[in-house]
């Protein structure tokens, strides 16, 4: 008769202890002079953070240069298509020559400058339009009013190129190449 080891019962086959914990690291709690400055509600309110959309939300912008030209428009943004460019007028800028080119300007609060709007549908197409104006401009909000028989909607929140530079220079028709590095 062979001899088999006898195992012992199931209860006593349990595992090992978990290691310790950790030690536990504090941080230092509020002085009651942070806290007396606090919102009373401040321990017991959720912050509200506003999450930015992950999708691209196509955007009107108004022209009023070389861009009104749907030629360009095609030829820049690399489009298959002819633009939809619907006449748009902006409020309270003024317009002068930087150069050949006219530039847009803060003006005075009713002045209206006339160009045209279109739907930019990508974040390519907006990083196209701002490399094609340079830094010499910059994208600022401005409120389009659409004018025309296809007026609908009359008014959209959009975006403009307006001269990135010193604005009293050019309201002056003080043109520095070299400042700009045009210098020949």
């Amino acid at each position: 008769m062979s001899s088999s080891p006898s195992l012992p019962p199931s209860d006593l086959l349990q595992p090992p202890p978990p290691p310790p914990l950790p030690p536990m690291r504090h941080r230092p709690s509020h002085s009651p002079v942070q806290m007396q400055s606090a919102p009373e509600d401040c321990l017991s309110t959720t912050p509200k953070i506003q999450h930015q959309s992950l999708v691209y939300e196509p955007v009107y912008y108004f022209f009023y240069g070389t861009l009104t030209q749907p030629e360009t428009l095609k030829r820049i943004l690399d489009l298959k298509e002819e633009p939809l460019l619907r006449r748009a007028q902006i409020v309270g800028y003024s317009l002068a020559k930087w150069g050949d080119y006219p530039t847009l300007l803060d003006g005075p609060p009713d002045n209206v400058v006339s160009g045209h709007a279109y739907m930019v549908q990508s974040s390519d197409d907006e990083w196209k339009l701002a490399y094609y104006e340079t830094l010499a401009y910059k994208p600022a909000p401005c409120l389009i009013a659409f004018t025309g028989s296809d007026a609908w909607p009359a008014q959209v929140l959009g975006r403009t190129f307006m001269y990135a530079g010193d604005a009293a220079t050019l309201r002056e028709k003080r043109f520095d190449r070299d400042k700009i590095g045009l210098a020949a």
